[in-house]
């Protein structure tokens, strides 16, 4: 298949204070409150995480996102009852993002996969990284050495659209960290088109300074928004904008948010 990909690192760079473990779908002691945003915020931070690039060079110029079906695939680099739960917790996810994308996903061999995702070791994740990086014409950072989990996503240079995406997660290190359910929940909804970080004082997992372990309502909001029809792979953050606020208040409604 001819396809020109350019390829956006996106890591996951998260505070190692976070609190102990919780069930899935359970906030950690200290998330932030959630509460209802006005459109204006809304819309606000949906653009700063959708055109947002972290360790990237300049901001995003094409909306991402993807346009056909996702076939994932588990590659399990480290056993163990850990990785095991890794691997649980991310069925779990890929199937409440199948939910609120609309998105055709599911698990497959391999060799016709999409989406990738690497549950390794610390000791791996360093060459794994570096691996990733060189692919993608990038030279590893201090910062990116320590990274808690990462993400990487291949778009159409054409369409906008995401054609490919990898995930990995040191499930030792995350485990350590308490930050293993974060990682899935955040690497997950990242390489489907959101990979910036929020701006600060909402409740959500792609805000650092928040403790949340899975998706909040305003997450399933951005999700639910960013697949919409009316939202196409592609478009500039201009035209975004403004079918955002066309589309915002029914989607609101659908969602009860």
């Amino acid at each position: 298949m001819n396809r020109r990909a350019a390829f956006l690192i996106l890591l996951l760079l998260l505070s190692s204070a976070a609190a102990g473990l919780a069930a899935w779908g359970l906030v950690r002691h200290g998330a932030l409150a959630e509460r209802s945003l006005p459109d204006r915020r809304i819309v606000q931070h949906f653009l700063t995480i959708a055109f947002g690039r972290e360790h990237a060079d300049g901001p995003g110029r094409q909306l991402a996102k993807w346009r056909r079906g996702i076939r994932y695939k588990v590659l399990r680099w480290a056993g163990g009852p850990d990785s095991e739960r890794a691997e649980a917790l991310l069925h779990r996810q890929m199937g409440v993002l199948a939910a609120l994308s609309g998105l055709h996903i599911v698990r497959t061999d391999l060799f016709d996969a999409n989406f990738v995702v690497a549950l390794t070791s610390e000791d791996l994740f360093a060459w794994q990284m570096r691996r990733a990086l060189a692919r993608a014409g990038r030279l590893p950072g201090g910062r990116i050495a320590d990274a808690n989990c990462a993400g990487v996503f291949g778009q159409e240079i054409e369409t906008g659209a995401i054609a490919y995406a990898r995930i990995l997660i040191p499930v030792d290190r995350a485990v350590r960290r308490n930050l293993l359910e974060r990682c899935v929940a955040e690497e997950t909804a990242q390489v489907l088109g959101l990979p910036n970080d929020a701006d600060g004082g909402v409740r959500s997992v792609f805000n650092d300074a928040d403790r949340s372990t899975g998706l909040s309502r305003l997450d399933r909001l951005f999700v639910a928004l960013l697949y919409h029809p009316r939202l196409e792979p592609g478009l500039s953050r201009a035209e975004t904008a403004r079918r955002l606020r066309q589309i915002l208040p029914a989607v609101r409604r659908r969602l009860a948010y």
